[in-house]
């Protein structure tokens, strides 16, 4: 596929800037240094923003701000210049941010001005062209207290009244808007109307209980001593007659119009799914011609030309222009205004993200859209933290509970020698397995392990860093029946439930599927965990579940991954393809085999000796030193044909077509077909015989999460540079570790009873390629393991103690307000609130005015029942209307409802 863009619809030509100089305010940031600065640009004047107005933007100016941190890190606006070491690599972005009102002027004045900037800089800064109300993630990040944005239509009138819009979940907005109109009014949104003697604060009843404390506390803020009173939406007739004289001067209540916004405010995981984009090669004929790339799974290398320049269509979600490190500097100029071109050309909106990024210095929010971008996980981590690798020295639960980053990096919870109870379910049947036989799992079944943890010290403090005292763990078999899994997540999840219930607080969920067995899961069979075909399940569980017993007259051979007793198993080969000498074997016929090739490690072959011995007698045999015997002995499976010395390369997978080569250090086993990147999914009810390929760990993630309301739909912000600051108890949040994905449950968050299906919709639809059988976790809070823990910069086990609800907010303002006729209309707004909680069914529908809903059945909107008209009204309406309030009309006898609403045309 080809596309050409004329010049003509570029944003900006770099030929018309011949010789490019730099604007002396840049100058005097330093080039080497972490860094934050913000300038303005109104009309033709570029002026530096000063620290304290850092956050407050004019709808009618365009911004610049240059950020610089450390790789891996990140600044944000309270980040102090730092210079640092010529040879010290910096990541630097710059952005420019666009006002709703910005001018044509200040528009093409700013990207001018971004080139110099960029210049200045030496051309290796990353690009970004915001727009108000859709600003990017890393945007958002560096004004986590929440930003401002001023009217410019109102700098030159007078202060009162005026009438805010804010809204977001983690950074609060709040917009100054031109006019006091209704038509602002949106039920998603919280909204302050500030008069001379009285500030408002209306309530959404979409909005969340997070944004409407952040709203108490901006008020609290901005007019620290002035009177307040609250009003719920639809319940505006609760204020005095007083109030209601007020708000009706500018806001006439019989012109009342709320709605819900039709758009989300934020993206959903299916917006952000990588691997679902078009790439295109730019090449400059004369005007811009766009070649699209057939690619299937995009891969890093599909960047090949360091000499051009590709654009990348993330479906809207964001255009990125990648320039190559070898590029001629006047295509980098060109790239975003290319970038702009194409949005136009596409019908794109018009605040579709675009970002120009340069070879060698791309951001991580480009770089994780690349499952295969293997360089840049080995090398950086966002959080700082090294991939797991395969050595520690002595693991001891001590050392596991002093140093949460150490537990975090190595996902051990303790040295795995807690007690544990472990369960088998197979369809309908469940039993318990004796801990003192080997642990053998067979890919039909599920099996649920209640382990309690093991910390050998008394010390408070290192006894609260691990966090936890029980983990219940769900493993599920590739080829378990829904049924069985069904089976198994209702009593794994009641075990879990159930230690709430008695008390023991201290406990996390973790549900795993085969291939992707986490290093403490491991760690607690000590590396002996067998997993063998579904079809040896009846076998293996006859006599009393007696292994050795079943296994005497059975011949199969086993592969083992791993090093050490965290990573390490035993998984059953049939067929098998190819054998590198890498790999260890444990071939049981009427013998017991241990074959281990030349180039195995020392570690790995003593994980197949430790393997070997729980089959019975054994020998070791080492690759090139066959005895005639033992090829007699395992013809039926191990042929020396199959072995490509030392090479770590295999055969094609017999199974998926695909190569894949072995890793000794890899905890994982299955195919990893399309280039290594997609684990067989329990829907495939088949066992390949490929490993996972080593597979660094990609940077970790925080994402904030919530349902949208009267929908399925999960919604998400992802929060760059978190820490512990950024957890709230009203919330939920998401922190996938690449290893593991962990659903963190505030203490007072909604929905809790969901978490699994956040898990789950999460992993089905995350980006870069995550793999439906990645580990979940569940944790509470107050109750974080010392895995997760480890992954903050900073954790202290007592932060969010203090914590103050919106309801216990509005209380507390209740009793502190000064004015008693203030006082008695927020005791009003509360119990109507109060009525608001007991009629969560009626405030939950999308409400709508009264002319709207006494129309003909074919006029109404598509989300209005005919026959249940009544809950799209406002209680205010309601009440009007009925004369009485929708508890008590819902009381009525259905023969006197319906005789009601035919009566006011509701029916």
């Amino acid at each position: 596929m080809e596309l050409s863009l004329s010049p003509k619809e570029t944003e900006v030509r770099p030929d018309t800037i011949p010789d490019l100089k730099v604007d002396a305010t840049f100058r005097k940031v330093a080039k080497n240094a972490i860094t934050f600065a913000l300038w303005k640009i109104d009309e033709d004047r570029l002026e530096a923003v000063s620290r304290p107005q850092y956050g407050l933007f004019y709808d009618n100016c365009a911004y610049i701000i240059y950020a610089s941190s450390l790789v891996g890190h990140y600044a944000t606006h309270e980040t102090i210049t730092r210079e640092q070491k010529s040879n010290v690599l910096l990541e630097r972005y710059i952005h420019y941010w666009l006002g709703s009102n910005v001018s044509e002027q200040n528009r093409s004045n700013v990207v001018h001005k971004i080139q110099e900037l960029d210049s200045y800089l030496g051309n290796v800064a990353a690009i970004y062209r915001e727009t108000q109300n859709h600003e990017s993630a890393r945007f958002l990040s560096y004004f986590k207290k929440g930003y401002d944005i001023l009217s410019g239509a109102l700098i030159n009138t007078p202060q009162q009244p005026r009438l805010y819009q804010l809204s977001g979940r983690k950074w609060l907005r709040s917009i100054e808007l031109p006019t006091i109109e209704w038509s602002h009014f949106n039920s998603d949104y919280i909204m302050i109307l500030k008069m001379e003697t009285i500030t408002f604060i209306w309530i959404g009843r979409s909005s969340s209980g997070i944004e409407r404390r952040s709203a108490l506390a901006w008020v609290t803020k901005q007019s620290p001593n002035s009177n307040t009173t609250i009003v719920d939406d639809g319940y505006e007739q609760a204020m005095t007659s007083e109030e209601k004289h007020l708000w009706n001067s500018v806001l006439p209540l019989q012109k009342r119009l709320v709605c819900q916004a039709n758009q989300k405010k934020s993206s959903s995981f299916k917006d952000l799914e990588s691997n679902k984009f078009r790439i295109y090669k730019c090449n400059q004929r004369g005007r811009l011609h766009l070649d699209q790339l057939d690619v299937g799974l995009p891969a890093k290398d599909d960047l090949s030309d360091a000499h051009g320049v590709y654009l990348l269509d993330n479906y809207a979600q964001t255009i990125w222009l990648w320039v190559g490190a070898q590029a001629p500097q006047a295509d980098a100029l060109a790239a975003m205004g290319n970038g702009r071109a194409f949005v136009k050309k596409k019908k794109y909106p018009d605040h579709t993200l675009v970002v120009r990024v340069l070879e060698g210095h791309e951001p991580v929010e480009f770089k994780r859209l690349f499952a295969n971008w293997l360089s840049v996980w080995s090398q950086e981590n966002s959080r700082g933290h090294k991939p797991v690798s395969t050595k520690f020295g002595k693991l001891d639960a001590v050392s596991l509970c002093e140093r949460p980053k150490m537990a975090a990096d190595t996902q051990l919870v303790d040295d795995g020698r807690g007690e544990r109870i472990l369960y088998r379910i197979i369809g309908d049947q469940m039993h318990e397995i004796s801990s003192t036989k080997p642990v053998v799992f067979t890919t039909n079944a599920s099996y649920v392990v209640i382990y309690s943890v093991q910390c050998a010290t008394i010390i408070p403090a290192d006894l609260a860093a691990v966090g936890i005292k029980t983990i219940v763990y769900q493993w599920n078999g590739s080829e378990a029946s829904v049924e069985t899994i069904g089976k198994a997540d209702k009593f794994a999840l009641k075990s879990f439930e159930d230690l709430q219930k008695k008390g023991q607080t201290a406990s996390m969920f973790v549900q795993l599927y085969e291939f992707d067995e986490t290093p403490h899961f491991l760690q607690i069979f000590e590396g002996k965990l067998i997993i063998m075909h579904g079809q040896r399940s009846a076998i293996l569980n006859n006599n009393n579940n007696d292994f050795k017993t079943n296994i005497m007259l059975e011949t199969f051979l086993l592969k083992i991954y791993g090093d050490a007793s965290y990573n390490a198993k035993a998984v059953e080969e049939l067929p098998l393809s190819s054998i590198t000498s890498k790999d260890c074997y444990v071939i049981k016929t009427s013998h017991v085999w241990v074959w281990c090739g030349q180039s195995s490690t020392g570690d790995a072959r003593e994980m197949a000796k430790t393997v070997g011995t729980l089959l019975g007698e054994s020998s070791l045999i080492l690759e090139g030193k066959e005895t005639k015997e033992f090829w007699q002995s395992v013809a039926l499976y191990f042929n020396q044909t199959l072995v490509i010395n030392g090479n770590g390369t295999t055969n094609n997978c017999n199974s998926c077509g695909s190569s894949s080569s072995t890793s000794s250090s890899t905890s994982g086993a299955g195919s990893m077909c399309n280039g290594g990147n997609i684990s067989p999914t329990l829907s495939n009810n088949c066992y390949l015989n490929t490993t996972v390929p080593i597979k660094p760990r990609p940077p970790v993630q925080l994402f904030l999460v919530w349902w949208q309301a009267n929908s399925n739909t999960l919604l998400t912000e992802e929060i760059l540079g978190f820490d512990q600051e950024d957890l709230c108890a009203d919330c939920t949040y998401i922190l996938d570790t690449g290893l593991i994905t962990y659903v963190w449950l505030g203490s007072q968050a909604l929905n809790q009873e969901k978490y699994t299906a956040i898990a789950q919709c999460y992993i089905q639809n995350a980006p870069f390629g995550r793999r439906s059988a990645t580990a979940l976790a569940i944790v509470r809070q107050y109750n974080e393991p010392n895995v997760f823990k480890g992954f903050f910069e900073t954790w202290k086990d007592d932060y969010g103690k203090n914590f103050i609800s919106y309801e216990e907010m509005r209380r507390d303002r209740c009793a502190t307000e000064a004015a008693p006729k203030i006082n008695g209309n927020i005791v009003n707004g509360s119990a109507a609130l109060m009525r608001n909680n007991q009629q969560k069914d009626f405030d939950g529908h999308k409400k709508y005015p009264v002319t709207v809903l006494t129309q003909e059945t074919d006029m109404l909107p598509t989300e209005v029942n005919p026959l249940k008209r009544e809950v799209h009204l406002t209680h205010d309406d309601f009440v009007s209307i009925f004369k009485m309030s929708f508890y008590e009309f819902d009381d009525l006898p259905k023969w006197k409802k319906t005789e009601l609403k035919k009566l006011y045309k509701l029916f």
